[in-house]
């Protein structure tokens, strides 16, 4: 009896040994990389979807999500660190990626897409072709698609529309930005984010380009007098997932991880909106006059752009020449 008992003992251990393994090599631990600062409200949301992975798969796939700072890489580097696995998971802005995508940037060309429901009609048709360019070249899945707030103009004088640029310092901040204020008849100017307010109050330079999000948390209703409201280029962020270690998961964590990306997606959007109109209520009570471009404002901007879009797009062959007629149709529903 003895010696049945201890075989049944050793076999009873050796099922929970290898139960427990088993489990173990169940459970997944991913590192999520996002370039935004730690206290940024994308990176508080993206620690919520962490969690709701983590609570929706029992603990068995775990999400470490890391901020700007807490690991070595910046905005540009963020492609490549999901594509090598050094992080399975990465927010990536694809302006900031234009390095290695540039046919992707197409959402940055200025006064085509020009509010945030322009850009969720326009992604219907702009996401797939994203999904499979990052996807065919880096072995990496897109699987959010979303906007922070449009780029607009700051002045520090009264400005009513666009033609009023003409002979006005503005500091831009990429190449499209410099090619449309020379359209405009302005003058752009390069400095640093931190000199934006310093020059506009000496009148260095007349007007600078940021979201109001920025604008607001520069304070810039300090010095600022007019904010020229054209949303002329969205903000185009995809969240990124490794290919290699997406087929790995389990499938049923993979069809919960799947599952939530869906639910999350649109709440990306929801916060980028809740804080633009946050910010905008705040610079207005504090005295800077917001100016929405008239139609006929915009259809003569637009006018004045056509060739650079049209440059561009030939620039980026086929690819370019797709994105911008998706994005033509999303935006202005016209191809």
């Amino acid at each position: 009896m003895k010696r049945l008992a201890f075989s049944l003992l050793c076999t009873v251990c050796s099922f929970v040994g290898a139960g427990a393994t088993a489990f173990a090599q169940d459970k997944v631990e991913w590192r999520y990389f996002s370039y935004f600062p730690v206290n940024d409200n994308a990176v508080k949301l993206t620690r919520q979807f962490a969690e709701d992975v983590g609570t929706a798969t029992n603990g068995r796939l775990k999400i470490n999500v890391f901020a700007a700072g807490e690991l070595p890489y910046k905005a540009p580097d963020v492609l490549r660190a999901v594509a090598t696995n050094q992080v399975q998971m990465g927010d990536m802005a694809v302006g900031f990626a234009s390095g290695d995508v540039p046919e992707l940037n197409v959402l940055s060309l200025p006064f085509l897409c020009t509010s945030f429901d322009a850009f969720k009609k326009a992604i219907v048709g702009i996401g797939p072709v994203v999904d499979q360019v990052i996807g065919d070249r880096f072995k990496v899945d897109v699987a959010m698609n979303w906007t922070m707030p449009a780029q607009n103009f700051w002045f520090n004088r009264p400005i009513t529309k666009s033609t009023e640029i003409k002979g006005l310092k503005v500091r831009t901040w990429n190449p499209e930005q410099v090619n449309m204020v020379q359209l405009l008849g302005g003058s752009p100017v390069s400095i640093s984010s931190a000199e934006v307010i310093p020059a506009l109050e000496r009148k260095v330079i007349d007007g600078a380009i940021t979201s109001a999000l920025s604008a607001n948390e520069w304070r810039a209703y300090e010095i600022v007098n007019t904010g020229l409201m054209a949303n002329f280029a969205m903000g185009h962020q995809v969240t990124m997932i490794n290919k290699a270690e997406l087929a790995k998961l389990p499938e049923d964590l993979r069809t919960i991880l799947l599952r939530k990306v869906d639910e999350w997606e649109p709440k990306y959007m929801e916060m980028a909106a809740k804080g633009e109109g946050e910010a905008r209520s705040n610079l207005s009570a504090n005295g800077v006059k917001l100016v929405d471009p008239s139609g006929e404002d915009y259809a003569h901007v637009r006018a004045t752009m056509l060739p650079m879009w049209n440059e561009w797009a030939n620039k980026h062959g086929e690819t370019g020449k797709k994105l911008l007629g998706l994005a033509r149709a999303g935006c202005i529903g016209t191809n």
